[in-house]
């Protein structure tokens, strides 16, 4: 006999019944469906009911007017195959109530301020008020629901995928990375329904692997929790600069302050009663000057006084957007340079995400000469680099002082060449201030220790035509703040690093480099494997003791990424 049975999720099954038993059972599981479908078989015995067409409708809209984001079918559209494969049964929501992985959803979202971000873009105050409802003696009726069930599965991938990428392009606010690979929804949903492990586990593998990135995380809920505290509050601003030996009567004041941030050790605090600044007071003042990027002389001046009264919310506000960015990156590089603009330093990161080697650099100025944000690749070192003088630097730095200087070329070994790259002789200094002015003829620096490449230059072809490199102007790595090329990077310590990154040649050594630096011939060394290079803005840092370094907003690319997550964030209007 031919039987037709069907299945709850709307499908028919055409089978052949051999025995009565058989045909028996199959008409058994036709009424199942029935009654699962009717509003009667849609209700448990506590009352909550099983909304599978409901929950299918909802998932066809892809649409939930009650959340603050209610289209959900770009990231989220994949979750209908989950459904689909339940039967379109709610995943989270049971005869009994919410679920435990339900109950962890809800804790999650109730816990993402600690990731640095916002709670209310997960709509989760609508969210714990529709899960006590469950809990009243007045149950919701299937539409609520599938709207609820649904909801919990939309905020949940929105959530991770957030935790896994970051909520928004980095190319949108003009960082040259390349879009890491995005968090799988369906997927993640599957593994969480199928596995024994905790929800917090998964959403932690989700997350970048890095260690600074576990590093912000502590911090920035250590700095949440001073934030919410009443810190001591320093009311008169003293006559600055405020040196060591000198008196400010608010001085125990500062000293609580110092205590609570972590500069100053508590036995310390007691130093300050006389109301001297000296001793340990004037250490923990050096102590957070290096924090914040301000040169360590131990003196209150103003940039230090604007660092103390700086309100911890916009410390809370920094390491949240420098955990953004943080899931920007993807997780496969290594080894890596990396660059970070604001702290002006550099790091090397070796095959294991150890750091390797760390220096001081100098990048493009603030006004008009940012250094981009970028990743690529390390590809060569040139020893004793000639200079191309850019045509910008030539017209606006060069030719006024040519015009002024006839000495100038000779002095600062500069070449004049045609268009055809070849060298020109010239004599009569007007004339020649008006063809280079014109990019008719161009000059080149030669190689030497006073060349402005230094003796290194560190090759990452990319776009913006920026590169590392020497300079001869060491004094400048002594400067709190280090914003003063054209747009490229300057090493302190060009022959380490040249040392590391050749570290696996057997060619070259430490010795070997200084010595080709000391000749006098440029030489390109080509890298057997390349190195990635990440040129990356963080004003927020936490080191690897775990002490959190903040930095000035030197480019305003903090106010930039602070606009566009609001632009684009879930503002919701007030539930009921």
């Amino acid at each position: 006999m031919i039987v037709v049975t069907a299945h709850r999720t709307g499908f028919y099954h055409i089978g052949v019944v051999r025995d009565w038993k058989a045909l028996a059972a199959s008409l058994a599981a036709v009424a199942i469906c029935a009654w699962i479908e009717s509003d009667a078989g849609n209700h448990s015995a506590t009352g909550y009911p099983a909304p599978v067409s409901e929950v299918r409708q909802i998932l066809t809209s892809e649409k939930l007017a009650e959340l603050c984001e209610p289209d959900f079918g770009g990231i989220d559209s994949s979750i209908s195959g989950v459904y689909e494969q339940n039967g379109f049964v709610p995943l989270w929501i049971s005869g009994a109530g919410l679920s435990p992985k339900g109950q962890a959803i809800l804790d999650a979202l109730r816990l993402s301020a600690a990731r640095g971000l916002n709670p209310e873009d997960y709509d989760v105050l609508l969210l714990d008020a529709w899960a006590r409802r469950l809990q009243t003696s007045s149950p919701m009726d299937s539409r609520q629901i599938a709207v609820f069930d649904v909801a919990l599965t939309v905020e949940l991938t929105r959530y991770a995928a957030d935790l896994h990428q970051g909520r928004i392009d980095p190319r949108q606010v003009r960082f040259a990375i390349r879009p890491k690979d995005r968090l799988e929804p369906a997927s993640f949903l599957r593994e969480y329904l199928a596995s024994t492990r905790s929800l917090a586990d998964l959403l932690e593998q989700a997350e970048p692997p890095f260690s600074g990135y576990k590093r912000t995380l502590a911090a920035l809920v250590h700095y949440q929790q001073l934030a919410a505290q009443e810190l001591p509050q320093l009311p008169a601003r003293p006559r600055l600069p405020l040196r060591p030996g000198e008196n400010y009567a608010d001085l125990p004041v500062l000293a609580g302050r110092l205590e609570l941030l972590g500069d100053l050790a508590p036995h310390l605090t007691g130093s300050a009663e006389n109301g001297v600044y000296e001793g340990s007071v004037v250490e923990a003042v050096r102590r957070f000057q290096k924090r914040h990027g301000i040169t360590e002389t131990g003196t209150i001046d103003s940039a230090t006084w604007k660092a103390l009264t700086t309100p911890l919310s916009k410390r809370v506000e920094q390491l949240a957007l420098t955990l953004e960015r943080w899931r920007w990156m993807p997780s496969t590089v290594r080894p890596a340079i990396v660059v970070n603009i604001p702290e002006f330093e550099l790091r090397a990161y070796n095959e294991k995400r150890e750091l390797a080697l760390r220096m001081r650099v100098i990048v493009g100025r603030a006004y008009r000469h940012k250094t981009p944000v970028l990743e690529d690749n390390l590809e060569s070192i040139v020893v004793r680099p000639w200079w191309n003088v850019p045509l910008s630097i030539q017209r606006g730095e060069m030719v006024p002082q040519i015009r002024r200087n006839p000495e100038y070329l000779l002095k600062n070994r500069l070449q004049i060449l045609d268009r055809n790259n070849q060298p020109v002789a010239w004599n009569s200094q007007e004339p020649l201030a008006d063809r280079l002015a014109s990019g008719d003829l161009h000059l080149r620096q030669e190689p030497g220790p006073e060349n402005s490449l230094g003796l290194l230059k560190f090759d990452f072809p990319n776009n913006y035509s920026v590169y590392m490199h020497g300079t001869p102007a060491h004094q400048l790595f002594s400067r709190g703040r280090r914003d003063f090329s054209h747009g490229c990077i300057r090493v302190q310590d060009p022959e380490s690093l040249a040392e590391w990154v050749l570290r696996g040649d057997p060619n070259w050594n430490r010795a070997l480099i200084a010595a080709a630096c000391e000749g006098d011939r440029t030489i390109r060394i080509a890298l057997r494997q390349p190195v990635a290079v990440l040129v990356l803005y963080g004003t927020a840092v936490v080191e690897e003791n775990g002490e959190a370094h903040f930095f000035d907003d030197i480019y305003g690319y903090d106010a930039e990424l602070e606009k566009a997550l609001t632009a684009t964030r879930r503002l919701c209007r007030s539930h009921p």
